[in-house]
């Protein structure tokens, strides 16, 4: 369950506050990630920029992995990020991806998140 563990360790040092957000990335994300995530495409700069917005908007307090597959150099995942955004109020999603992985790195995520607590603008989504 290799990949289970780089996936846990991406999202925590990702929203470590003390953790430097361009750091993350290169180290968990490869050189040519993209993602697309409710039908918007980001390469790794693009993310960088919206972790970097969601960062100034809300915390992530934990994360609740509920079905983890994992088979060769691909995962599967549903999971509940909880947080609170800037107001102290309690923000939580929904999350639905695939991840595929290459160089021990997240080369590409395809998903849904679905904001289940909280407002599009904590978490730099769109409507």
């Amino acid at each position: 369950m290799i990949y289970t563990t780089i996936l846990k360790n991406t999202w925590k040092a990702l929203y470590d506050p003390k953790m430097d957000v361009t750091q993350a990335v290169e180290q968990f994300f490869h050189q040519d990630y993209e993602q697309c995530i409710n039908g918007i495409v980001m390469n790794r700069n693009e993310y960088i920029h919206h972790v970097l917005e969601q960062k100034k908007n809300m915390t992530i307090n934990s994360i609740d992995y509920k079905h983890i597959l994992e088979k060769e150099n691909e995962l599967f995942a549903i999971y509940y990020p909880r947080g609170k955004n800037i107001d102290n109020l309690p923000v939580e999603a929904e999350v639905i991806a695939y991840f595929r992985f290459e160089s021990a790195k997240i080369i590409k995520v395809h998903g849904l998140v679905r904001l289940m607590k909280g407002d599009l603008a904590d978490v730099d989504m769109h409507a």
